[in-house]
């Protein structure tokens, strides 16, 4: 039987007393689960639970065939067993990623094809788990939107686990020259998984939820107990008694499925300890379900073919699930959602029926040698990644175009290029050059950043701009992403004044006292320990700087409080104690005020422009300016204590009287849902440092 979420042949292919039709039935929930809860999450609100399913039924007849193999010849043909895995897998996956592929071309916005061509490059080679991982630490990723390929990352998770496990077998069978039976070999090598991954799937969904929901450490448990319950071969009950704790067990383990369908939600800390309940339900299942009820109910037509598609199934329905309201340019509602379901299903039995199985049956692929499917492996992958590297390609040729654009509008149209638009004032500065010009391309928006990483880390690090020696001016700038995301502007800045300019920066924590909302209590510490250190540096220094600046976002890990009211308090509150703590009555503080935000989809907005630019994603003023950073408030109750502060408003650059447009001058603003570009920061700087050499002089006074 099939290891990944598919089937058998079906009865006219296998006889019917060789089939686990239990298991079938286990596929089928595990699939429609998935695949309605991606429908209806609303409904169904732990059905992302059928992946851990699939772990468990992967395990149990992975490690069974293994184990069989053991018995029977002694060892392990690791190039026979990989070999009838890619004949398996890889046709109806690279099938399913290469149509995805010319869809995403097709259809999708370009702003999202530099993301979407790394994750289809991911999946191909069964990566896809750790790329997700990644960009759930990443802060600056943390506005990614789900692409048509993440759901591969279950299926990458398997295929390390079908790499891995065939392996520790092998070694651990050659450094036991006495070695117990394969079965206790196999019991001792699984039921380590088993504790360790298990413990630090519940230590990791503590302290990194993120990185524990794709890590392959923190769910190989599940496939190792799927893997245990296989070596323990259990007989065909023969008496009553036995028959009815057989079911017993059976039936338990069903309604384990059932009730984790329920009591676990997109709320539940999970994988850790949660997960135990849907996994130890299959895990019962896979173990006690043959010759009960629940092989009967997995045998009728309708459940043993959903099972014998459901590889295919969970394959097709996610790209059209995110494809579909790109291509309708709006949200699936109910009559879209049950035309995406149909869908599904068809491409599934089509892909199934008609290309999947006739191959897998097919004599001549069944006489492929290992090394012949290799090869085959091989080209097929590099055809796959080549279509995911051409859209990496063509973002890559935007970008070039949209820099020189930029850098000759600059030459040429330098009075109205970006923020020199002046588009709050009595006559803006307008240019017909700039109608249909809009830089930096939205497909490398993305990437138009010019933080660094010695100026960006977890542990409190500073790192200089402008000048270094014989400097005029110090400034120390303490704040999140928002602040960093002018560091182009401070660095010019510096070197054009004569100005040192010390900059310390982390994702979403800022210079306040106040407790400020995070994924989890780790990162709550994190945040607290980097405020400490930068509040310490300050307080170091204070006698060698002239100003202190400080901006955050108003958006990105808020104050935590109950009302908006209570929040906005909160955050004045924290700023002042934070600055007299740091900067006392010897260090001027400027306070810079939070960037307007934008439309959630600004970017992607933008990227299906075409001609002159328009006002369709332009955010209404009083939508962009709802959420206060409290910095007004908080510099005049800091200034009415006696320490000294300024406000720098560059609010008129952004916005009208009436809306805050997506592009000023030519120049996208935004790179994703609240960061600026770093070519709008640079078009801002010689209006941030006149208003920086005003707050200085100022002070002076």
């Amino acid at each position: 039987m099939s290891t990944a979420p598919g089937g058998t042949r079906a009865p006219a292919h296998r006889a019917r007393d060789t089939t686990r039709w239990d298991v079938q039935g286990l596929r089928a929930f595990a699939v429609l689960a998935v695949v309605l809860y991606h429908l209806w999450p609303e409904v169904l609100r732990g059905g992302f639970v059928g992946v851990d399913v699939f772990f468990v039924i992967s395990g149990y007849l992975i490690s069974g065939h293994l184990l069989r193999e053991q018995l029977a010849t002694g060892g392990i043909r690791l190039g026979r067993f990989w070999s009838r895995r890619a004949k398996r897998l890889l046709p109806g996956a690279f099938l399913t990623i290469l149509a995805t592929g010319v869809a995403v071309l097709a259809v999708v916005p370009s702003a999202l094809w530099e993301q979407y061509g790394r994750e289809l490059i991911a999946s191909t080679v069964y990566v896809q788990n750790w790329e997700l991982a990644a960009n759930s630490v990443d802060y600056l990723a943390s506005d990614n939107r789900a692409s048509p390929f993440q759901h591969f990352w279950s299926l990458s998770v398997e295929e390390q686990f079908y790499i891995a496990l065939p392996l520790m077998l092998v070694l651990l069978a050659l450094a036991v020259r006495k070695r117990p039976s394969p079965a206790t070999t196999a019991r001792i090598l699984l039921g380590t998984v088993v504790v360790l991954s298990l413990v630090w799937s519940v230590v990791q969904t503590t302290t990194n939820p993120g990185v524990a929901y794709f890590s392959t450490a923190t769910r190989a448990w599940e496939f190792a107990i799927g893997g245990f319950v296989a070596t323990f071969r259990m007989p065909v009950a023969q008496s009553t008694v036995g028959r009815a704790v057989r079911s017993g067990a059976a039936v338990a383990g069903a309604l384990a499925l059932v009730a984790s369908l329920v009591v676990i939600t997109p709320a539940t800390p999970f994988p850790g300890i949660a997960a135990a309940l849907p996994v130890v339900g299959a895990a019962l299942l896979v173990t006690f379900g043959a010759r009960t009820v629940l092989e009967s109910l997995g045998a009728l037509r309708p459940i043993a073919f959903v099972g014998r598609i459901s590889y295919s199934l969970y394959l097709w329905h996610w790209p059209l699930v995110v494809i579909v309201p790109i291509a309708l340019g709006r949200p699936l509602d109910w009559t879209t959602k049950l035309a995406v379901l149909a869908l599904s299903l068809v491409l599934a039995a089509a892909t199934t029926i008609l290309f999947e199985e006739p191959l897998r049956f097919s004599g001549r692929v069944r006489a492929l040698r290992p090394r012949w499917v290799a090869a085959l492996g091989v080209v097929s992958t590099l055809v796959v990644v080549a279509l995911g590297s051409s859209t990496l390609a063509a973002v890559h040729v935007q970008e070039v175009r949209a820099a020189r654009v930029a850098e000759q509008s600059v030459k040429d149209a330098a009075s109205c290029f970006g923020a020199a638009a002046l588009i709050s004032a009595p006559e803006p500065c307008v240019d017909p050059r700039l109608a249909d010009v809009r830089v930096p391309a939205p497909a490398a928006a993305k990437d138009d950043d010019a933080n660094r990483t010695a100026c960006w880390n977890a542990t409190f690090t500073v790192c200089a701009l402008g000048t270094q020696s014989g400097y005029t001016e110090r400034l120390i700038v303490i704040g999140d992403s928002h602040s960093n995301a002018l560091l182009g502007a401070y660095d010019a800045i510096g070197r054009e004044n004569g100005w040192r300019i010390d900059l310390a920066g982390t994702g979403g924590c800022y210079l306040t006292t106040a407790q400020q909302d995070a994924s989890n209590d780790q990162g709550v510490r994190d945040c607290n320990r980097w405020k400490q250190q930068a509040i310490q540096y300050v307080q170091e220094h204070r006698d060698q700087a002239d100003a202190l600046v400080v901006t955050h976002s108003a958006t990105q890990l808020a104050v935590t409080a109950a009302t908006d009211a209570e929040r906005d308090a909160r955050t004045e509150a924290g700023l002042v104690d934070a600055w007299t703590q740091a900067a006392g009555d010897q260090l001027p503080v400027i306070a810079i005020r939070d960037n307007p935000v934008p439309r959630r989809d600004v970017v992607l907005c933008v990227s299906q422009m075409s001609g002159r630019t328009d006002t369709s994603c332009d955010q209404p003023r009083s939508e962009a300016l709802a959420r206060t950073d409290s910095s007004a408030e908080a510099v005049q109750q800091f200034t009415a204590a006696g320490g000294r502060a300024e406000l720098i408003d560059l609010t008129p650059y952004y916005c009208t009287r009436t809306s805050c447009p997506a592009v000023i001058g030519g120049v996208l603003v935004y790179r994703d849902t609240s960061h600026i570009t770093a070519t709008w920061a640079t078009s801002l700087t010689p209006y941030l440092e006149e208003d920086l050499q005003q707050a200085l002089a100022s002070f002076a006074r």
